[in-house]
């Protein structure tokens, strides 16, 4: 019987993988049968479910998914990708999109590629797009869970040790295309805008914003949404031993973003039920003022 289920979920995994070749081919074929949301996305139905169920704010959804661009190279594809629909984070993203679809739905958006890689994944943008670039992604979606279903997930197979951590931390710098080499810490460092004024030291008092996230996207603090930067002094235990460190590659005026893993943050124990134990962090951060 587990021979039999195995041989069928191979199959099934093929026939999967198929008919997204096939949805690759008239995603990209232009905008043939394209129709335009008001907020300025285009999507076109390839399968549609009428007796599925709609997903809504906080629903985790569970996806494949297959990232081309115009010409048809594939950046990304999962058969298994889940993530939070969240409000949109601005006119026509990729929550927009998700919001139009119904289980059981395949749909091909075509949406700009700057925004879905870089404002809803949190990455920079591939090599194979140009700013003013779209990106065509066919999505199904599979199911929907439950926040408390993941999380309980996400507790028992992902965070029960170091080597389940850094095997997800390698697979997040493939997937974000990080060529920035770690630190002997383990902290990456990577510039996004070089700063021009005071560069850090330890003993200064330093003020930044910030936004956190877990490595699957997920948001557990920010000072941009408080409206207040946060202001430390570097080098005094202050803060993570990853900002102490990273914070000094830094220059008044400067941005980056900093990927750090647990042993330089909250370890394995986490920190209330924001954070769980062995998480890698990613910090988008702006160092407004060295004193």
């Amino acid at each position: 019987m587990f021979a039999v289920n195995i041989m069928t979920m191979r199959i099934s995994a093929v026939a999967v993988l198929i008919i997204l070749a096939a949805f690759i081919v008239s995603c990209s074929s232009g905008d043939k049968d394209f129709k335009k949301h008001p907020s300025g996305l285009s999507y076109r139905f390839l399968e549609m479910n009428p007796q599925g169920i709609t997903p809504k704010t906080g629903d985790i959804l569970v996806l494949s998914t297959k990232i081309t661009n115009m010409d048809k190279v594939v950046v990304d594809e999962s058969n298994f990708y889940r993530m939070q629909l969240t409000n949109p984070k601005f006119k026509g993203d990729f929550n927009t999109a998700l919001a139009l679809m119904q289980v059981g739905d395949s749909v091909c958006f075509k949406l700009d590629a700057v925004g879905f890689f870089e404002k809803n994944r949190k990455r920079d943008l591939p090599k194979e797009f140009k700013t003013g670039d779209q990106v065509f992604i066919y999505v199904r979606l599979k199911n929907i869970l439950s926040s408390e279903d993941l999380e309980g997930e996400r507790e028992s197979s992902y965070h029960t040790d170091f080597e389940q951590e850094i095997n997800l931390l390698k697979n997040y710098i493939e997937l974000t295309n990080t060529t920035a080499k770690p630190t002997t810490s383990g902290l990456y460092y990577i510039e996004k805008k070089k700063g021009k004024g005071k560069k850090a030291e330890i003993g200064n008092t330093l003020v930044v914003h910030y936004t956190g996230t877990t490595i699957d996207g997920k948001i557990f603090d920010s000072s941009l949404q408080r409206g207040t930067p946060l202001t430390f002094v570097l080098g005094k235990g202050q803060v993570i031993k990853g900002w102490d460190e990273g914070f000094q590659f830094m220059q008044a005026g400067g941005e980056g973003r900093l990927i750090i893993p647990s042993n330089l943050a909250y370890g394995k124990d986490g920190y209330s039920t924001l954070i769980l134990p062995y998480s890698t962090l990613v910090f988008e951060v702006e160092l407004l003022e060295v004193k």
